[in-house]
């Protein structure tokens, strides 16, 4: 590649990463999610501008801002969680793994510039990173289905491809460890460019209010459907709204364990998308599943408030109630309760409940 063509590609890649960075910061309404995606380009800038060059100029005292850059597949990885997994929160795990692929990164070149073998630590970190590479394209793939937000839905695809591109170019270092090749040198800066275009188009779409939300699906199950229709001047979308009513208060198709959105548009005898708007612009929801939790938890809470089924195990009233098992309901109750389902269900029959008290959610 001719000089000032990789200068061209270097440079244009680092200031689109710069721009995304600035945007990021400033637009986004999630402070998990803006900083991640800063994090990222972040290092992303360095690996546009890492060139023989700049490596020189590295002395002892800038190697912990280089060691940071090496977390790049790490922060990608987060960045793709914070984007597209509804209320997600960093946890230690997370932490872990971002600093642990920062440190690994830095005894790979700390262990170079003292003139020792780096290889083993080049392989290890790279092959971390075409884990974290691929586990961000699964996390963007594997919530299409559930995805009610359609620019949130387009972008998962763009997510998996920029995946795609960044698993490319660490495999290319991966097979070429040490002195890298001139053509590979070329490949990964082309590579570098044409991601950080990609992710410009996928911010700009992101800076959309639906995008950055961070509203919950706080609507109440059960009317919300009969409250739709009020004010609803479209008949055939009345219509629908009508039949989704019934089929989950009155056929409880919620009960079937992995229903899908096309499933439940199949049984209203209506296209899938129109579905997806419906629950989607009509009665707010984010995230199908999101939706069926509400329908399924308002069933437990009904069946854990009632001195009849006492003696029931949780998990059959979570598994009748339409959850695949019982760990996703206990994590989806204590979420939107508060409480444990035994503690809800002690609440729900002590003798002062019985006598009418209101069930105090807790803190």
């Amino acid at each position: 590649m001719p000089d000032f063509l990789e200068v061209a590609l270097r440079g244009g890649a680092a200031t689109t990463f710069l721009l995304l960075t600035l945007i990021l910061l400033r637009d986004g309404r999630n402070p998990t999610l803006a900083r991640l995606g800063a994090l990222f380009c972040v290092c992303s800038i360095y690996w546009s501008l890492n060139t023989p060059e700049l490596r020189s100029l590295v002395t002892w005292w800038a190697l912990p801002l280089v060691a940071v850059a090496y977390g790049a597949a790490a922060a990608f990885w987060l960045f793709s969680r914070a984007l597209f997994d509804e209320g997600f929160r960093m946890k230690l795990f997370d932490w872990a793994i971002l600093i642990g692929m920062m440190v690994l990164g830095g005894v790979w070149i700390t262990s170079g510039a003292l003139g020792g073998m780096p290889d083993p630590f080049q392989l290890s970190h790279n092959a971390a990173q075409i884990v974290l590479a691929a586990a961000a394209a699964w996390v963007a793939w594997r919530g299409r289905g559930a995805d009610l937000v359609e620019p949130r839905r387009r972008a998962r695809i763009a997510f998996v491809i920029l995946s795609s591109l960044f698993m490319i170019g660490i495999t290319l270092s991966y097979i070429a460890p040490g002195r890298t090749p001139p053509i590979i040198v070329d490949l990964n800066v082309i590579r570098l460019f044409v991601m950080g275009i990609g992710l410009a188009l996928l911010v700009s779409g992101l800076r959309s209010e639906e995008m950055f939300s961070t509203s919950g699906d706080a609507i109440a199950p059960a009317a919300s459907e009969a409250s739709a229709l009020v004010g609803c001047a479209d008949p055939a979308e009345a219509r629908l709204l009508s039949t989704l009513q019934r089929l989950m208060a009155e056929d409880r198709v919620y009960r079937e364990a992995g229903l899908t959105i096309g499933a439940l548009a199949t049984a209203a005898s209506a296209p899938e998308y129109v579905m997806r708007r419906l629950i989607n612009g009509r009665l707010g929801y984010r995230n199908f599943n999101n939706y069926l939790n509400e329908w399924r938890l308002a069933d437990a809470k009904a069946a854990l408030s009632d001195p009849a089924q006492r003696g029931v195990p949780i998990s059959t009233i979570a598994l009748d109630a339409g959850f695949s098992s019982l760990g996703p309901f206990n994590r989806a109750f204590k979420a939107a309760e508060g409480v444990t389902p035994s503690e809800y269900r002690d609440r729900a029959q002590a003798p002062q409940a019985a006598k009418g008290s209101p069930i105090v959610k807790s803190a």
